[in-house]
């Protein structure tokens, strides 16, 4: 046989044997996945029929005001809390009001109370769940189509099938053709030909069941790679990866998002309802709310969801999500007293393949074609329970006379093939088992099972020899063992080593990292740590009043309120970093105590809470006499535009870890332990990620930290941790710099790659210095490039501060699109370009800048140079700044800052 037949055949046997192991191992899951989703298809209708008596009603005269209908409900439920409203989409439709019933449901759903909005009758209380608005009896059978009701662990099982049924799909389709066209050399190849598209069963046994077989497969196969391709951005850890994919090509799905602080105007008062609520102000403006977004051309069925507290900003959000599609968005703000648009996205504007998405998942769900889409996926899932049926079919038909079932497909595909052709197979299952990891880990299987059988069946026979009489290994089986390393290696590691965080949601992915970083030691930990997925820095002001009576505090009772902070917070922070419950606050009641409740079920991440204290805290509470001798406001350098909602503070909190739900959860357990001593002043999220390890990169795109010194170094020591003319208890701490830096990012991408490396002094790419070497090597300011001009041009970044003796510990930061202009320092002439910003919707990104120094005149010289000469000044802005001295690390057992009271 010739190479060019014997490399098809081959490949073709090696796609049989895989086929055959999916189908009957991979079938059970695909099984269950179909017939939980055929009654899920067939819900719609059944959901409505059941539950007309409360989404129908008799058409009246004339509608109640939304206010008048909500007001019904609040009277019936006054316990239950108003959070949105659907008005009547249709004549004979009812009103629904979305509640807080305090009903925690496992698949989130919300209550329900529908309302007739002819007459404001209650037509009684259920549920709704999800952008489909599904009703229980769709909930239930949705969670069991995702879950089987088992918890974040079932979701394993519909992951595993969608995963894999793609591969099912194309490689049945593969086989069907290709067997087909061999089989059209015979004598009656026009009839086989017709059987390709379309089932001619003849004959008997497996060839009769593979007639059925094989065309219908080949019908359904594009639906089926549809449903898989969609299916699989519900999943746990192959969704998180299309989830940073999509994020990686701009096709995440855009939105608007109120500001639940919003307030003023000559009317604000009115809305004021306490810390949690909706206010009756809130509601009477619901109709107003509700005609302006009609008039601001919001057609479809909307949902109107009410501000809380003091809030005045409304969500309008069209729910249509059948052909033609309404998802426009909108908030109104009554600040004014009047309803005013404030901010709008229409489903128009979103990015080409986020709508995209959005439809294929709409379709996904049944919804995009109403009832003829319910109808097509009940068909497709009853076609796809026969294919299943007739597959598990053919293999009993296949079995030897006297066997149960039939055998697997020979094997030895893999010997037959050249080895740069398996190797490329070995690359590509490793890649699809990184993407897919249960994926990865199935196949990985698969093929252990396959060796295992064959290394059986070699002991059943003997083994085969050379012509010296040595035993051979055959090249399959060594294939196979390369195979298994490579996949397994890519599927586990992606599935149990990795566990990315959604920021925000959908967004990504948890990374739970196991490692416990401890929190006794001579220094605190977070300096010289590893730096961690996400930081939060928290700046608080030390209260110089008595809570409650409102009394000034003598220096004395400051300085005793910190102390007891500082032990509070050493406790509190010793155990979340050993993954403990921490110590019960002293304002917590019996049934208040809920350390565990935000981070329940998490590792500890490896958390570090650092702990800093600012100049004028010492002032504050008599401590002048042993205030660490550099300690210093650090004043406003030119460019910096400060806003002091973002800037100083007495204490600081630097919070990280590698899991933002954890750091998250350490924030909120040590500030209701500050609230008698220090308000919250400010507070700034951010986030870091290294590549294998590698140096982290801005958003600018530029590897940030590349001049660091590695920790426990000499030279990193040098540059630390304070020790001449210091007081005896802060031997060892250091001086941490924060700077909130703004980045013009919009303005950033207009430039060329090369402008960009010539502002930094690097290569964007490899963090290289233009005058040549590795990222780690110092840049040569002497050498020239082919122009015969400095490689690295004197007022690069690089350049102004290559000899700053400081280690950095950055973090990016990105708020997106702000909602209100005055609280940032950017307008419409501050520098950005037309079409790139918007003056009242600015957006704000940039880094956190955190550097650990012995000195921080070190950061001040710097940062001076920088404003005369670095070229990067044209794209960042400084907008928070503030300065903090870390004391040394606690002993086992005691607190940071205990020498500061023993001095």
């Amino acid at each position: 046989m010739s190479d060019n037949s014997r490399i098809p055949a081959a490949l073709r046997q090696l796609l049989l044997r895989l086929h055959f192991y999916a189908g009957i191992l991979i079938a059970p899951f695909l099984l269950v996945s179909a017939v939980s989703g055929l009654a899920y298809a067939l819900s719609y209708p059944v959901e409505d029929a059941l539950y007309a008596d409360l989404r129908t009603v008799d058409v009246g005269d004339g509608r109640l005001r939304l206010a008048d209908q909500v007001n019904a409900v609040t009277a019936a439920h006054p316990d239950w809390t108003v959070t949105a409203v659907r008005p009547a989409a249709e004549d004979d439709a009812s009103t629904v009001v979305l509640v807080d019933d305090g009903v925690a449901r496992e698949s989130g759903a919300i209550a329900a109370v529908y309302v007739d909005p002819y007459t404001g009758a209650l037509l009684g209380d259920s549920t709704t769940y999800g952008s489909s608005q599904a009703g229980p009896l769709r909930e239930w059978i949705s969670t069991l189509h995702r879950s089987l009701h088992l918890g974040e662990a079932g979701r394993l099982y519909s992951e595993l099938a969608a995963s894999w049924l793609w591969v099912v799909a194309l490689g049945g389709l593969v086989l069907w053709i290709t067997r087909r066209r061999r089989s059209s050399r015979s004598p009656a190849r026009e009839r086989r030909r017709a059987g390709l598209v379309r089932p001619e069963p003849a004959g008997t046994g497996r060839s009769r069941t593979l007639a059925w077989h094989g065309p219908v497969g080949l019908w359904l196969c594009a639906v089926l790679l549809f449903l898989s391709a969609t299916g699989l951005t519900w999943s746990r850890y192959a969704g998180e990866h299309v989830s940073e994919l999509r994020e990686a090509l701009s096709w995440t799905t855009p939105s608007v998002a109120v500001d639940s602080d919003a307030s003023g105007g000559d009317h604000a008062e009115h809305h004021h309802a306490g810390a949690e609520g909706v206010s009756s102000f809130a509601v009477a403006l619901l109709d107003s709310v509700y005609t302006t977004a009609r008039e601001a051309d919001m057609n479809g069925p909307l949902q109107i969801t009410l501000p809380t507290g003091s809030g005045t900003q409304y969500l309008v959000a069209e729910t249509h999500r059948a052909l033609p599609l309404e998802q426009d968005q909108m908030v109104v703000d009554t600040g004014s007293g009047a309803p005013e648009v404030a901010e709008e996205l229409r489903f128009a504007d979103w990015p080409f393949m986020a709508r995209v998405t959005n439809v294929a998942i709409a379709a996904h769900m049944g919804l995009l074609f109403g009832l003829a889409n319910q109808l097509l996926l009940a068909a497709v899932m009853v076609a796809l329970v026969c294919m299943i049926v007739w597959g598990y079919r053919m293999w009993w038909q296949r079995r030897p006379r006297g066997a149960l079932v039939g055998r697997p497909y020979r094997r030895g595909a893999l010997r037959r093939l050249p080895w740069p052709l398996v190797a490329a197979i070995a690359v590509v299952a490793a890649g699809v088992g990184w993407f897919l990891p249960l994926l990865g880990i199935s196949l990985a299987i698969f093929v252990v099972i396959d060796v295992l059988v064959g290394w059986w069946s070699r002991f059943r026979k003997p083994p085969m020899e050379n012509e010296h009489g040595e035993v051979v290994v055959s090249r399959r089986t060594a294939l196979a063992a390369a195979t298994v390393t490579v996949a397994a290696g890519a599927g586990v590691g992606a599935a149990i080593g990795e566990n990315h965080e959604h920021e925000d949601g959908g967004e990504a992915g948890h990374d739970h990292s196991t490692g416990v970083e401890p929190f006794y030691g001579a220094r605190q930990a977070g300096i010289e740590t590893p730096a961690q997925r996400h930081a939060l820095f928290a700046a608080f002001d030390l209260a110089e009043t008595e809570l409650g009576t409102g009394a000034a505090l003598d220096a004395a009772a400051v300085a005793a309120n910190l102390q007891a902070l500082l032990k509070e917070w050493s406790a509190v922070a010793a155990a979340l970093a050993a993954g403990e419950a921490p110590p019960k606050a002293p304002i917590d009641g019996d049934d208040q105590f809920d350390a565990e409740a935000v981070a329940a079920g998490l590792d500890p991440a490896r958390l570090t809470v650092t702990f800093g204290i600012g100049p004028a805290a010492f002032a504050k509470a008599g401590l002048e006499a042993v205030r660490p001798s550099k300690l210093v406001e650090l004043p406003e350098f030119d460019g910096d535009k400060l806003n002091p909602a973002w800037s100083g503070g007495d204490l600081l909190l630097q919070i990280c870890g590698d899991d933002r739900q954890v750091v998250s959860n350490a924030f909120l357990e040590l500030r209701k332990r500050a609230v008698a001593a220090g308000r919250l002043l400010w507070m700034q999220h951010g986030f870091s990620s290294a590549p294998d390890g590698g140096t982290p990169r801005n958003l600018m795109g530029f590897k940030d930290g590349s001049a660091n010194p590695e920790a426990g170094s000499e030279l990193f020591d040098e540059r630390v941790w304070a020790v001449d003319s210091e007081p005896s208890w802060f031997e060892g701490g250091t001086y941490l710099v924060f700077r909130k830096i703004r980045m013009r990012l919009p303005d950033w991408s207009m430039l060329t790659a090369e402008d960009q490396n010539l502002t930094f002094g690097r290569e964007r790419d490899s963090g290289a210095p233009l005058s040549g070497g590795g990222e780690f090597d110092h840049p040569d300011f002497a050498v020239l490039d082919s122009a015969g001009l400095q490689a690295v041009p004197a007022d690069s970044h690089v350049a102004v501060v290559h000899d700053a003796a400081m280690v950095r510990r950055g973090y990016n930061y990105d708020y997106g699109f702000l909602t209100q202009g005055e609280v940032s320092s950017d307008a419409a002439t501050d520098g950005h370009l037309d079409g790139h910003m918007h003056a009242e919707h600015p957006y704000d990104a940039g880094l956190l800048f955190a550097s650990f120094q012995a000195d921080p005149q070190v950061f001040i010289d710097t940062q001076e140079k920088m404003a005369a000469s670095d070229r990067l000044n044209e794209f960042v802005t400084a907008e928070g700044s503030a300065v903090f001295v870390l004391p040394p690390g606690a002993p086992e057992g005691g607190y940071v800052g205990q020498g500061l009271f023993e001095a």
